[in-house]
Order: structure tokens, then sequence, then C-alpha cells
């Protein structure tokens, strides 16, 4: 490694100097030359690119081949062209076939099946929406006939049914607390209706609903090949695989697909704000969503993309340097326009912010919106917008897979056959009035929703009275499900406070004089982590004693892969046996957490009780310990139900959000047995649960415990 990095750093040496002695060598040329006038671009390039074998099986699947010979690999591609589907009371029914298609087929059991694909190297993935297939090209006859095998004779039994639906079940259930998800589904169900294909959501409900013969009934109705395209790309023969193709697939019968029609979404007639609660949210999202009429056969379709590109395509966008650069509210902000030729597609600005500067981050986004509307882009970012999207389209030619999606667009979008050769010039021949004019048509600020979803308790009162360009802005409020509710209350009556919120929960636990006289508290935890289809067993143990002495160790496998350790007054985080110092910030932490019950040691004088909220469908008392420290105490038990803790590392804010599902009596005293913790330092849908089998007291400590 060591003589990598010399080596490296000797060729960078060496181009400085060759970079340093070209600027000398030219520097009597680049001296005549006037640098005020900006030298004229040169035209875009004309794209020539080759056209896929395409030919058609009686019952109408169309095959594009695209022969590339560089690697010994080669795919297979199966997607349908299919009308919108609306489930219903079955949502998510297509969702199930999904992952029931591609276990085993009629003729090959689950397991035989997974056996084979897995032998040869190969990967492959089927679903209601269609199918993928991967492997070396000596495997590929075999792996293109499973393929085959697996759409037209999926093996759909009672069995795999109940076993994908719960699942998809359980999926739900771990994402059940993500604003995110929640923002994302409310938006879709705003933005297009409940009776809209993409308004419609997966539910427990609609789960329960659904049976295996909704399954085979979804099958039956739009798997047809009439509507499919199979794309194969890579060293293959198209004269062997047209005979292949047309013996595996000629048997799929095919079928009329219904086409239904829905109602049309609509924008407001006025700008409103549409709050969605999330009463666990750290963050809130922020998004700014109206419909448009936008596909690749409008006259300003280029226009608007380069428009977005400005506004928020990435780092570089408008957004992304005011609520990032300049505000630091929040790690990144964009835009997008969804084009569709099916139904109409939609414009969003979005930000995930603290939830107190929600209102704000509103009103900057609409702001910006409102500044692509009414000034010019400047020459800069014009040419920048430009320059990225002709890089991204020339480095997409290198995919074989683009020319054959290229050729599907064309098919199924009915455009011009020479659309694509042109798509650079097209981009290259917008200029500020065409961006202007495309973020008039498509950008709304006058008539669109501002969906904010979040803690309530820490935004509704800024969003009341907000106003935009001098209109106050009618807030309209919708539980995660996208039910509309009454505006939440989180006040609390007068003789409730914070000391006396937490002195019931000390009685409760154990009463203060019992939990004075714990010397020391010991526990053993353990947990199952699910990371990319692999399950990974961990231990939590931790020790604490009375005179503010704590460690606690994670392992995985029989090795202790994180360490942390306090002692009174200094300590350290251990990570794959790295010891790294605690900062000030960090130690101020672990004197709070280290004590055995934190609690008895609060200032009630620099303590605030926040007003309501709710922690699992249960009301709570939100109660804020520091500006680091949130704690929620149920107002039925009394007990505290959960705490989210937020600490600085390397710049960065990172939240522990730690719910208490269990307490368990040991020794006259209730100590948690059972709880999960979620933080975006380590992204797993659900957090970790981790169930504590040993809980001791008073087991005996020393200083060499915690060194």
């Amino acid at each position: 490694m060591k003589n990598i990095l010399k080596s490296f750093i000797k060729s960078c040496a060496f181009s400085k100097a060759l970079i340093i002695s070209g600027l000398i060598f030219y520097n009597p040329v680049n001296s005549q030359l006037d640098r005020s006038v900006m030298p004229e671009s040169g035209p875009p390039p004309e794209i020539f690119f080759g056209k896929p074998n395409t030919f058609k099986l009686d019952n109408g699947l169309t095959i594009m081949v695209v022969e590339n010979s560089k690697l010994p690999r080669a795919s297979a591609s199966l997607s349908f062209d299919n009308p919108l589907i609306f489930e219903g009371e079955v949502a998510g029914v297509s969702s199930i076939l999904g992952e029931m298609i591609g276990n085993g087929t009629q003729s090959i059991s689950k397991e035989k099946f997974l056996e084979e694909v897995d032998f040869m190297g190969a990967s492959m993935s089927v679903s209601g929406s269609g199918a993928f297939a991967s492997s070396l090209s000596r495997y590929f006859p075999r792996v293109l006939e499973l393929m085959a095998d697996a759409v037209l004779n999926p093996l759909l039994t009672q069995e795999e049914f109940d076993s994908q639906k719960n699942l998809i079940k359980e999926s739900l259930k771990t994402t059940d607390k993500d604003v995110a998800t929640a923002a994302s589904r409310v938006q879709d169900l705003i933005t297009y209706g409940r009776s809209h294909p993409n308004g419609e959501f997966v539910s427990q409900e609609t789960l329960d609903k659904s049976e295996l013969n909704d399954a085979i009934d979804f099958y039956n109705n739009y798997a047809s090949p009439k509507n499919a395209f199979l794309v194969i790309l890579g060293d293959v023969n198209f004269g062997e695989i047209k005979e292949r193709v047309t013996k595996l697939f000629s048997a799929w019968e095919s079928k009329e697909v219904i086409s239904k029609s829905f109602p049309e979404p609509t924008n407001p007639e006025n700008t409103e704000i549409i709050f969605i609660d999330m009463p666990n949210g750290v963050q809130a999202v922020v998004s700014v969503i109206n419909t448009i009429d936008f596909n690749k056969k409008e006259s300003d379709y280029f226009s608007a993309l380069v428009a977005n590109r400005i506004l928020g395509g990435g780092g570089a966008g408008r957004l992304f340097n005011n609520l990032r650069e300049d505000k630091g509210w929040t790690y990144g902000s964009y835009s997008g326009v969804s084009e569709s030729y099916k139904t109409k597609g939609y414009f969003t600005a979005q930000a995930q912010v603290r939830n107190e500067v929600a209102d704000s981050a509103a009103i900057e986004l609409l702001k910006e919106v409102d500044k692509m509307r009414n000034t010019l882009v400047s020459d800069d970012e014009l040419s920048s917008a430009k320059a990225k999207y002709t890089g991204n389209f020339v480095m997409s030619l290198e995919d074989p897979s683009t020319i054959a999606s290229f050729a599907r667009n064309i098919i199924t979008q009915d455009l011009p056959k020479d659309y694509y050769n042109g798509f650079l010039e097209k981009i290259n021949s917008v200029t500020k009035e065409d961006v202007k004019s495309a973020a008039e048509k498509y950008f709304l600020t006058n008539k669109t929703r501002v969906f904010i979803t979040g803690k309530g308790s820490e935004i509704i009162d800024a969003l009341d009275g907000l106003k935009y360009n001098g209109k106050e802005l009618k807030i309209r409020y919708y539980d995660k499900f996208g039910n509309k509710i009454e505006k939440p209350n989180y006040s609390v009556i007068d003789n409730i406070n914070a000391e006396g919120i937490v002195s019931n929960y000390l009685n409760l636990i154990g009463g203060i004089d019992r939990l004075k006289e714990v010397q020391s508290i010991e526990t053993l935890g353990n947990a199952n982590l699910n990371m990319q289809g692999q399950t990974f067993a961990l231990e939590f143990y931790t020790l604490k004693n009375y005179q503010n002495q704590s460690l606690a160790t994670v392992t995985a496998g029989g090795m202790i892969v994180q360490k942390s350790v306090f002692n009174k007054y200094q300590g350290y985080n251990e990570v794959n046996g790295q010891r790294i110092p605690l900062t000030d910030s960090e130690l101020d932490n672990a004197i709070i957490n280290s004590a055995l019950f934190s609690e008895l040691n609060y200032d009630f004088s620099k303590i605030k009780l926040v007003g309501t909220s709710m922690v699992n469908d249960q009301k709570v008392y939100e109660i804020k310990i520091s500006d680091n420290k949130t704690e929620y105490y149920s107002v039925q038990s009394g007990l505290k139900v959960k705490e989210i803790q937020t600490t600085e590392v390397e710049g960065n804010q990172i939240v522990l959000e730690t719910t208490i599902n269990k307490y368990e009596e040991v020794e006259g005293v209730l100590i948690p047995s059972e709880i999960n913790q979620i933080t975006p330092a380590l992204p797993i849908p659900g957090g970790i649960t981790i169930k504590f089998a040993k809980i001791k007291l008073d087991v005996k400590t020393s200083d060499s415990d915690f060194n």
C-alpha cells in the first residue's frame, strides 16, 4: 500500500510539472487572446446509434436483440406496457404475485429452481411487472429457458401466497414510523386521489382482504404478450436467439388487456398547505407538488428538463445552494419533473429539514420556484445544465440497454423514429427564454400543494397564519394514512408540569428511596440484524454503577465490534480496535447516560414540558431534558416510553430514537427489558429490537471493569 501511495504522489508531482511547463510554453500564445470575449460553442454532435434487431411473434410479443460480444455475458429483460391498473380493496396483490413468480414453476420446485440459477452463477428476478435474467453466455440458453418457464408457468400455490403476504405485512410494520414513507404515501393519495392507480397504497387491511384467486386473476388479466417487450443484450447470435425465443414464447396465450378510465387529478384553486402529522418525526419532509401534462411529445419537453436541472437537479441546483449551502437546513434539496404518457405527471420541489424550520423551508421552496418563473437564468447556469445533460446522454450510450430502451420508447410512446438522434441538438437549442416559459407552464406556485410531514407539536403553531405573496395559506390536516383529521391539540392542563411527571415515573419504577439503594445494573441483550438478505446475531452488554462508571459492548459472531467506556470524568469509543476519546459534547452525554437512574439528578429549572404528543398510538407527555435529549411519558401509565438523543459526529447531527417496548420487575425495580432503536447511522427499516434476557442489580464492580 505504501508503495502504491508513493507512486501516486510521484505521478501527481510529475503531472504537476508537466502542467506548469505547459503553461509556460503556451503563455506567449495565450497572451494574444482576448479573454473578454467568450468563445463560440461548436455545433452539438449528431448522435448515430444502431437499432436493435426487432421482430414480433404471432401472439404479439415484441423482441429486441442487441448483439455485443465485448464480454461473454448476456441478459434478457421482459417488461409490460400495460394501462394503469387500479387494485382497489386488494391493493398489494400485484406485489404478492411479484414475489411468488420466480420461486419455482409448475415443472420445477422452488428449491431446484433457485439451486440451478445459483449453480450457474446467474441472476434472475421475476415479478408481476416483468422479469430480468443475466448470466455467462454459455449458460444463457438455459437461463432464458428458466425465465420463460417462470413467466409462462408460474407456481402459484396457497402456501407461497400466504408466505409472501406475511413478509410484505412485516415490511409494512418496519416502515410504519418512517416520515419519508408516510410523506410519499399521502402526497400520492392527495395529488392523484383515492380512486386513481397512482393514489392508492398497500396497507395491512388491503393485504388481509387479498386472496390467492386475486393473484391468479391479476396474472391472467395483465400478463399478456400483446403488451410485452423482451429485450436481449450481449454475446448472442441474432439468428439463434430468434429461433430459441420463438420456441420458448410462442405458446404464451395472447389476451386483450382491458384499459379503464380514472378521475383526472387536479390542482387546488389556490395554494394550500397539507400537513401530515407524524408525532415521532425528528425531521420534516417539505414538498411542493403540482400535476402537469408532460411527456416526450410536448414541444417544450427539453426546455422543462433544463429548467428542472437548474432549479434542483443536483448539488449545483438553486434549491441545494439555498437550503443547504446558505441556510444549512438540510443535507440536500432537489426538484423533479415526472413525465407520463398514460396520465398526468407532476412537478415537485422537496427538502427534508428540522421540524423547527419546516415553515421557513416551505416558503424558500416557493420563492425559488417563483424565481424560475419570473426571471431569466444566467448564462453559466444554462451552459452548465446543458453540459450535464450532454455528458449523461453520451455516457448512457455506452450501455447497450439504452439503445433497446430508446427503441421501446419510440414504439410505446409513438415517437418519431429519429427522436433520439437529435436529443443533444434539442437540448443545446434551449434558450433562457425557453427555460422561463417552461417554468411558468410547469412549475406552479399559485395553484399548488405544499405538503409538510412531521411532528405537529413542533410545526403546527408556526404554520398558523403563514403567508406567501401576501396571501394566508389554508391548512388541511391529515394522518399518516391520508385520513382527514382535525387540527391536532398538543396542549396540557395547567396543573401538569415536568417535575410532577418525572416524580410520578420514579415512584412507579420503584420509588426514590429504593432506586438510591441500587449499586449497579448489569444487562445482556440480543438482537437480529437483517441487512441485504442476511441475518446477523448481535449481543449487547452494559454495566453501570452508582459512581458514574459505565461499559457497553456490541458483539457479533463472538467479536466485539464496538465498545464504549466512561470512567467518572473521561471515556472513549472503540470501533474495530481503534480507540477514540470522547469529545466534550460526548462527555456531557456520557455523564448523564452513565447514571443508574438519570431522572434522580434532573434540574427541573432547566427542563421544559413541551406538551402532549403520540407514540405508538398512545398519548404521551413530551419533556425536553436538554437541547440534545427529549423524553416521552405515557399519559395513561405514567411510564417512560421513548427518548430521542442527538449527538454531533464530525459535524453531522446523529439522532438515536429509543422506544421502550417492555419493562421487567427486578428486585422491586422496573427495568426496560425490550427496546427498539432507530438511527440514520444504521439505516435499517424499523430499526433494531433488543431483548434483555439478563438483568441483574447490585453486581460487584471495580475500577478495572471500566478501563
